[in-house]
């Protein structure tokens, strides 16, 4: 059989670099090409969430990225520069990850640990190479690569990951339809210097019956501004002297020095398929939303942690080809309510009208922060934000299996055991394994050697109790932290039950 052809990565910001880990920690040959220049040397994205942190875990970088970044510590509401409440949030998820917190950590700092870490593998990502066009058959894809000398190339693909962004190259050579809609404000954001007279312990929702401002620090000590250009300012070039005197109003900010400030509209939409035959989109070119929640950055690398593993499980034969379909059927309901989600919030909260103006009177200065102050929805709030809630239980892959309300398709649940060695632990080597939380049975040592799966068994506490894994249940987790099946015992069918799974889908370990 004649080696499989490369993965092409046409995208190299978070999206295209996270694939790209994934795809050397398992040792599947690929090219990594980005149009700019240089990497980012701005922050956009700022946040990064307890899932994104899991994920760095298991490649050995979330140690980095704590050490870099900077824990949210608390919410703040300011009314008219009056604090209306001030919510403890470094604390918010405990118990429910190894991460319970919100960590500012902005994309350029993402994107250069990702790119150190693969220098150390010997990736080097080539830049200054566009994709300008792009042919598919059953077999590969033919990708037209111009370099920055203006030469091109065909090179032939066994898959492409669309990670261009919104508005994706790949994506216009596929027969993926794509219809974004955009909100008619326009929208700032600016890393200062300055004094400002809210906390920059927080972050900090600061408005007024007419208009709003974000405010927190960055980890390298600037302070991060966002809110909405003047309605004047919709049709023209504008700069930071246009909504200063709407920062200084919110947040009582005196700056000193912009260092980078941008515009943007703000567009919304998923795309109706993520898969064309041998291209897959991830990132911004599959979904487009508001910055609420800081969602975007994080949502792209999860869809990089659940088609590269697949993608190296096929092409190395250990899985069968239709596990691809499951890329889309787990991650475009996702990004589908996010954007639904978002959307909603966004438009109201940024609505220049008389909804807007009780949104930002009433709700941000009343409703909001009571729930707030009294902690009413802390968990939905950290599991929903954190994407720890994401499930894949609908998938061909979960195929509806469960143990009352653990299900195939979950995010295995973190088990702490009291602040030592973690259930998490083993999930760093990206790969299938069995995990038993109770006592280990003679044919589940057996099922495992026949499949070449390692097993990893942990005592059986009221935590895992608490987190509703039943005792000596078998549970098969897949490379990227998922349950992928579970079986209540070690009885022959049950047994039977895992080896007709991992026969369907082909499954062996990497």
């Amino acid at each position: 059989m004649p080696p499989q052809r490369p993965v092409l990565i046409a995208g190299a910001g978070p999206t295209g670099l996270m694939a790209a880990l994934w795809l050397a920690r398992l040792g599947t040959s690929f090219r990594i090409v980005d149009k700019h220049p240089f990497a980012a040397d701005t922050s956009r994205a700022a946040v990064v969430h307890a899932r994104t942190l899991e994920y760095y875990r298991m490649l050995g970088l979330s140690e980095r990225a704590l050490s870099e970044g900077r824990i949210v510590k608390n919410m703040a509401f300011f009314g008219n520069l009056k604090e209306i409440v001030r919510r403890e949030f470094n604390d918010i998820g405990r118990g429910k990850s190894k991460f319970p917190f919100v960590l500012m950590y902005p994309q350029d700092l993402n994107e250069q640990m990702l790119i150190e870490e693969l220098e150390k593998r010997g990736v080097n990502v080539e830049r200054g190479v566009e994709v300008t066009g792009l042919t598919q058959d059953d077999e590969y894809a033919t990708v037209t690569l111009k370099n920055k000398q203006g030469v091109e190339e065909n090179f032939e693909a066994s898959y492409v990951l669309g990670c261009d962004g919104g508005h994706s190259v790949v994506r216009t050579h596929t027969n993926i339809k794509n219809t974004p809609g955009a909100y008619s404000q326009r929208f700032f954001v600016a890393d200062v210097e300055g004094d400002v007279s809210v906390g920059l312990e927080n972050v900090n929702i600061c408005f007024n019956a007419d208009d709003f401002c974000l405010l927190f620090a960055m980890p390298n000590g600037r302070i991060r501004l966002a809110g909405w250009a003047p309605e004047e300012s919709i049709a023209r070039e504008f700069t930071f002297a246009d909504v200063e005197e709407s920062v200084k109003r919110n947040t009582g900010a005196m700056v000193r020095e912009v260092h980078w400030f941008s515009t943007y509209t703000v567009y919304h939409g998923v795309a109706e398929t993520f898969r064309d035959r041998r291209v897959f989109i991830c990132g911004d070119a599959a979904h487009v939303h508001s910055p609420v929640g800081g969602q975007g950055m994080n949502t792209g690398l999860g869809d990089a942690s659940n088609i590269s593993w697949k993608l190296a499980a096929v092409l190395a034969g250990k899985a069968n080809p239709d596990i691809l379909d499951t890329y889309q059927s787990e991650r475009r309901p996702f990004a589908e309510r996010l954007v639904n989600t978002t959307d909603k919030s966004f438009s109201i909260a940024t609505n220049r009208g008389i909804v807007g103006w009780i949104w930002r009177t009433m709700v941000m200065g009343n409703i909001a922060p009571l729930i707030f102050r009294l902690g009413l929805l802390d968990n939905t709030l950290f599991e929903t934000v954190s994407q720890i809630r994401i499930e894949y239980r609908d998938s061909a892959l979960s195929n509806g299996n469960h143990l009352s309300n653990l299900y195939a398709g979950d995010r295995l649940p973190w088990i702490g055991f009291g602040g030592g060695p973690d259930n998490f632990d083993p999930l760093n080597a990206l790969n299938w394994q069995i995990h038993v939380y109770g006592n280990l049975n003679d044919s589940v040592k057996a099922l495992a050697q026949e499949k070449s799966l390692t097993v990893h068994s942990f005592p059986f506490d009221e935590e895992v109790k608490a987190k509703g894994i039943p005792k000596d249940a078998i549970i098969l987790i897949r490379p990227d932290g998922y349950i992928g099946q579970l079986v209540e015992g070690s009885s022959d069918d049950h047994i039977n039950q895992l080896r007709v799974f991992i026969d369907r889908w082909g499954i062996e370990p990497f």
